[in-house]
């Protein structure tokens, strides 16, 4: 009598398996090197370019005025002549402005005197490395 001996088909599965895991691993680790930055929505404004020695943000508010002179502040649409009062109830002597880079001048002066009737002291213009 013959007796079958079934041979054991090499299973090819056990060896991704190692493969598996350094891919794995290797995702989680350029997660956790890459760099999250937080980038602010910038409401239609495109900034005007500047040589920028050093910035920082420490979640200061935050003033978008697009190039048709409408204005966003902290991500709220409002209006320019009740501008002041959104300000004064801030309680804040500073605040970032990301003004369109063809906004005319003039537009930019009357936020600014606006700023000034508000007691804000401390005014920072964003803008675009120059390359």
């Amino acid at each position: 009598m013959k007796i079958k001996i079934k041979k054991q088909a090499s299973n090819n599965e056990d060896s991704l398996l190692p493969l598996v895991n350094i891919i794995f691993l290797l995702l989680i680790f350029f997660m956790l090197a890459g760099v999250i930055v937080k980038q602010k929505e910038l409401h239609n404004v495109n900034l005007a370019s500047a040589a920028l020695e050093e910035y920082s943000e420490k979640d200061k508010n935050t003033l978008f005025i697009n190039a048709n002179e409408s204005i966003t502040l902290n991500d709220q649409p409002i209006d320019k002549y009740v501008l002041k009062e959104k300000l004064i109830l801030l309680k804040t002597d500073s605040i970032i402005i990301a003004a369109d880079g063809s906004l005319e001048s003039s537009a930019l002066n009357k936020v600014l005197l606006i700023l000034n009737d508000s007691q804000i002291t401390n005014v920072t213009l964003l803008s675009n490395k120059n390359e």
